[in-house]
C-alpha cells in the first residue's frame, strides 16, 4: 500500500494520538473541548458544511464517533479531564500499516455495526460509489435477511436504517476507510480501505488478539465490602492500565479518580514497587502505563491496588494463570460474584 495513502486514511486518528501524548483537554462530559472541535473542522471541512463553527463534539459525529473507537480499543483513555494516549496507541503511531489494520478490524468487528460494515465494505468493493439511498436499502435488506430486527421481531423500516448505520459511516470516515461526497450524496472507499477490503478478511471477532497472544488471568477481591470479587483477563502486551479498566469495569466504578498498584502486594507500600495512574501528583513514583509483560509477574503473585485516594477502595488481586488469549474483546470481566456497592453513597435528604 502506498504511504501516501496510509497517510492520509489514519490522519484524524493519528492527529489525535499525537495530541494525546501530551494530554488533550476534555469538557466535563468527557467530550474533547471547542478548540479542538474546530481545529478539526478547519482542518477536515469535509465533515463541517456550515457557515457558523461548531461548538460541541457532537456537531461533528466523525469526530465523535472516532473518539469513541479508539476509547473502546484501549488506545486512548480518559483520567479526569484529559484524554491520553495509552502504550499501545503510541506504539501504533510508530507502526502506521498496522496503525492501519488495527482501525479497519475494529470496524469489522462483533454485532449490528460490526456486521454492517463487513456488508457495506463488500458492496463498495463490488459496485464502487454508492448513493446512500441505495447503499441503505441494499445494506438493510441483506441485514433483515440475517435476522437483525428490534427486540419485539418488529424489523427496522426506512428511515429507521439511516440513524442505525450512520454511527459505523462515521467512524469508517474517521479511520480514512471511507469517504462522502455530497450533492448527490454518495459513499466509496478510500484507496486504503479498497486495498483493505480485496485482502483476506480478518475472522469475526479477532480485532483485539493476535496469533501467539496471551491473557493473564487475575483474581480480584473488594477489601472494602465482603464477598465480592471477580476474575478478569487482560493480554499480556496490554499495558498495566488495562487491569485497572477491568476493575472499574466489575465493580462499576467511574474511572474519576487516581489509582495505584503495588507489585509486593502491600497496601501503600514502598515508592519502588508502586505503578500509578499516568495523570499523577508530582512525586516521581512509576507510571501504570507499561505493558504487563514487561512486569514478569508469576502465578501466585499477589498485587495491591488503591482506587480514589479518599474514599480508598482496596483490591486485593491474585496472578492466577498464563492461558492463551482467546479471540474476544480484552480486558474482560470473566465472573463476577457479590453486588457491589455504589461508588458514591447517596446523599441524604
Amino acid at each position: 500500500m502506498e504511504h501516501a495513502d496510509i497517510d492520509e486514511a489514519t490522519g484524524l486518528v493519528r492527529w489525535l494520538l499525537e495530541r494525546g501524548v501530551d494530554g488533550l483537554g476534555l469538557t466535563k462530559t468527557h467530550a474533547v473541548q471547542r478548540a479542538v472541535v474546530r481545529e478539526v473542522a478547519e482542518r477536515w471541512p469535509q465533515w463541517w458544511s456550515y457557515h457558523a463553527p461548531p461548538h460541541r463534539e457532537s456537531d461533528v459525529r466523525v469526530l465523535g464517533e472516532t473518539h469513541s473507537g479508539l476509547r473502546r480499543m484501549r488506545l486512548v483513555r480518559r483520567q479526569r479531564e484529559t484524554l491520553l494516549t495509552t502504550a499501545r496507541g503510541r506504539e501504533l503511531l510508530a507502526d502506521r500499516e498496522a496503525l492501519l489494520q488495527v482501525l479497519h478490524d475494529d470496524l469489522g468487528g462483533e454485532g449490528f455495526e460490526g456486521d454492517a460494515w463487513l456488508v457495506i465494505e463488500e458492496l463498495l468493493l463490488e459496485h464502487g460509489p454508492l448513493e446512500g439511498d441505495r447503499l441503505r436499502e441494499i445494506v438493510g435488506r441483506l441485514l433483515i435477511g440475517e435476522g437483525w430486527r428490534y427486540a419485539d421481531g418488529t424489523p427496522l423500516q426506512g428511515w429507521e436504517w439511516v440513524g442505525a448505520l450512520h454511527p459505523v459511516l462515521c467512524r469508517a470516515e474517521g479511520y480514512g476507510l471511507l469517504r462522502r461526497h455530497r450533492e448527490p450524496l454518495t459513499f466509496e472507499l478510500t484507496a486504503a480501505g479498497r486495498e483493505l477490503a480485496a485482502s483476506e478478511p480478518a475472522a469475526p471477532g479477532t480485532s483485539s488478539a493476535v496469533p501467539g497472544d496471551a491473557a493473564l488471568i487475575f483474581a480480584a477481591e473488594l477489601v472494602n465490602v465482603r464477598g465480592v470479587r471477580a476474575r478478569l483477563a487482560v493480554l499480556e502486551r496490554q499495558p498495566l492500565t488495562a487491569l485497572h479498566d477491568a476493575i472499574q469495569q466489575a465493580f462499576g466504578w467511574w474511572d474519576d479518580h487516581l489509582y495505584s498498584f503495588w507489585l509486593d502486594g502491600r497496601f501503600w507500600g514502598s515508592d519502588e514497587a508502586e505503578l500509578t495512574s499516568p495523570v499523577t501528583p508530582d512525586h516521581g513514583v512509576a507510571t501504570a502505563d507499561v505493558p504487563i509483560a514487561a512486569l514478569d509477574l508469576r502465578a501466585g503473585q499477589r498485587i495491591a491496588y488503591v482506587f480514589d485516594f479518599g474514599d480508598e477502595w482496596r483490591v486485593r488481586l491474585t496472578v492466577r494463570e498464563r492461558v492463551a488469549a482467546e479471540p474476544c474483546d480484552h480486558p474482560r470481566v470473566l465472573e463476577l460474584s457479590g453486588t457491589p456497592p455504589p461508588q458514591y453513597a447517596a446523599l441524604d435528604d
